[in-house]
C-alpha cells in the first residue's frame, strides 16, 4: 500500500469519524429538543411562539396545553395559524399594536382575553407576552405564556357575588336594628301619648259637664229673671216699685243684660265646640298611638286618614290647606298603625315640600285620593310643594338617603314606608315629581291583605 491509498484511507477515517460524531451531536440535539418538547407538553400553561415579521402572525411552536385548550388534539395542527384567528373579533388590529408597543416601551405585556374555542365554548386566557429579537436585534418573534383562568374568574366573581350577598344582608340587619329601635321608639312614645290622652280626656270631661250645667243654669236663671220682671211689671203704681224698678233698670244697664243675653250663650257654645275638639284630638291620638297588634285585621283606611290628618294638623296648618276625596272603601287587612305611620310621614314631607316652595296656607294644598282598583285599595298623597330632582327619584327609598338639612330629616322615613308597604304588605308605593310643581305618592294594598295577595 503506497502513501497516496494510506492517505485516502486515512481521510475516510476522519471523514467517517466526524460524520459519526455529528450524527451523535444531531441524536443529542434531536434528545434535547425532545426532551424540551415534552417538559413544554407537560406544562400546564399555554406556550405560543409567534412570528410577527410579515402581519400575518403565524404560530410557529405551541405546547400541547394550548392546543386542547383551543380545540386541537395535535399542537403540530397549530403550526402556521394566524395567532389572531384564534380570538376572532375579540383581539382586533388595533390591539396588536397597542401590545406590540407595550412590549417595545415596557419589554412585556399582561392581557386576559375571552377566547371561542372550535366547540363554541369559551374559556378566559391570562397571558404575558414578551420578545424574542435577531442577531440584529429586532423584534422578529414574540413569546405567550398564559394560562386558563376561566374557574378563577368564575371563583372571584362567586366571591364578590357572596360579599354583596353578604353586604346586603348587613343592609337589612341594619334596616331591621333600625325599624326594631324606631318601633320601640315609637311605642314608647305611643304609651306616652295613650297616658297623656288618658289624663288630658278626664279633665276635658269635667270641663265639658260642667259648661253643660252653667248653660242650662244660666237659662234656668234667665227664666226666673224673666219671671221676677214681669211680677215687677205688673205690680207698678206704688212708690217701692218705682224704686225697685228704676234700680232693676240701673243694674241691666249696669250688667248689659242684652249684651250677656247674646254672648254667654255663645260662649258656651265656643267652650264646648273647643272641648269637643280637644276630645277629638285625644281620641284620634289614642288610636294613633296605641301599641298596634301584630297580625294584621281589617280597618277603616278612610277613618285612618282621617285621624292621621287630626294628629298631623300641626305640621301642616300653616303650610298648606288639605283637600280629602275618600272613595269608599271596604275593610282593609292590614296592620293599621303601621300604615298610619306612613301617611304621617308623606303628609308632613308633603308639608315640608310646600314650606321648601315659598307657600302657605293660602297657596299650598296637600289632596288625598282614596280608592278602589281591582283587588287592591290605593290611596295618593298629593302636593303642590318644590318636587323631587330627576337624579334624586330613585333614591328616595335608599336607607339614610335625605336631602334635608341636619336635625331636620334622618333619612329613614321614606325606606320605613317602602318597607311596611311592600314587605309587610305586599303593596307598592310609586312616586312621580316634577321639580318646582309638586310630588304625588301612590300606595296601593291589597284588600284582603298580605296572606290574600297575588304579587
Amino acid at each position: 500500500m503506497n502513501a497516496a491509498q494510506i492517505d485516502a484511507m486515512n481521510s475516510v477515517e476522519s471523514l467517517a469519524a466526524e460524520l459519526a460524531a455529528e450524527r451523535k451531536e444531531r441524536l443529542r440535539i434531536q434528545e434535547e429538543l425532545a426532551l424540551r418538547d415534552a417538559a413544554l407538553d407537560a406544562a400546564t400553561t399555554h406556550m405560543l411562539i409567534i412570528d410577527i415579521r410579515h402581519g400575518d402572525d403565524p404560530i410557529v411552536y405551541a405546547n400541547r396545553t394550548v392546543a386542547l385548550a383551543h380545540g386541537f388534539s395535535d399542537p403540530s395542527a397549530m403550526i402556521g395559524i394566524d395567532a389572531r384567528s384564534l380570538a376572532r373579533d375579540r383581539f382586533t388590529a388595533a390591539d396588536r399594536e397597542r401590545l406590540l408597543r407595550e412590549i417595545e416601551e415596557s419589554g412585556s405585556a399582561r392581557m386576559e382575553l375571552a377566547i371561542p374555542r372550535r366547540d363554541g365554548s369559551e374559556f378566559i386566557v391570562g397571558f404575558t407576552t414578551t420578545p424574542l429579537r435577531g442577531a440584529d436585534g429586532k423584534l422578529t418573534h414574540i413569546l405567550s405564556v398564559g394560562a386558563d383562568i376561566t374557574a378563577r374568574r368564575e371563583y372571584e366573581r362567586q366571591q364578590e357575588q357572596l360579599q354583596q350577598e353578604l353586604l346586603e344582608q348587613m343592609r337589612q340587619r341594619e334596616r331591621m336594628a333600625i325599624e326594631l329601635r324606631l318601633a320601640q321608639k315609637l311605642e314608647s312614645i305611643g304609651r306616652l301619648a295613650a297616658g297623656l290622652a288618658h289624663e288630658i280626656n278626664t279633665p276635658i270631661q269635667y270641663v265639658t259637664d260642667s259648661v253643660h250645667f252653667l248653660r242650662t243654669s244660666f237659662e234656668d236663671l234667665l227664666s226666673i229673671y224673666d219671671v221676677a220682671r214681669d211680677l215687677l211689671r205688673r205690680a207698678a203704681g206704688s212708690s217701692e216699685f218705682e224704686q225697685a224698678w228704676h234700680a232693676l233698670e240701673e243694674r241691666e244697664a249696669q250688667w248689659d243684660l242684652e249684651f250677656m243675653r247674646s254672648e254667654i250663650p255663645r260662649a258656651f257654645e265656643r267652650t264646648l265646640e273647643g272641648a269637643a275638639r280637644v276630645a277629638n284630638i285625644v281620641r284620634a291620638m289614642k288610636e294613633y298611638a296605641y301599641p298596634d297588634a301584630v297580625e294584621q285585621r281589617a280597618a277603616d283606611l278612610n277613618h285612618a286618614l282621617e285621624t292621621t290628618l287630626t294628629v298631623a294638623r300641626n305640621e301642616y296648618r300653616y303650610a298648606a290647606a288639605v283637600q280629602t276625596e275618600l272613595g269608599p272603601l271596604p275593610p282593609v287587612v292590614c296592620n293599621v298603625g303601621e300604615l298610619n305611620q306612613v301617611f304621617l310621614n308623606l303628609i308632613v314631607n308633603a308639608a315640608h315640600a310646600i314650606a321648601d316652595a315659598g307657600r302657605d296656607a293660602s297657596s299650598g294644598l296637600i289632596r288625598i285620593t282614596t280608592g278602589l282598583a281591582g283587588e287592591a285599595a290605593f290611596i295618593e298623597i298629593a302636593d303642590n310643594g318644590c318636587g323631587i330632582p330627576a337624579e334624586n327619584l330613585e333614591r328616595i327609598f335608599d336607607p339614610f338617603f335625605t336631602t334635608k338639612e341636619v336635625g331636620r330629616g334622618t333619612g329613614q322615613g321614606l325606606s320605613i314606608a317602602r318597607s311596611i308597604v311592600v314587605d309587610k304588605h305586599a303593596g307598592h308605593i310609586d312616586v312621580t315629581s316634577v321639580p318646582g310643581k309638586g310630588t304625588c305618592f301612590r300606595i296601593r294594598v291589597p284588600v284582603r291583605g298580605r296572606a290574600g295577595s297575588s304579587s
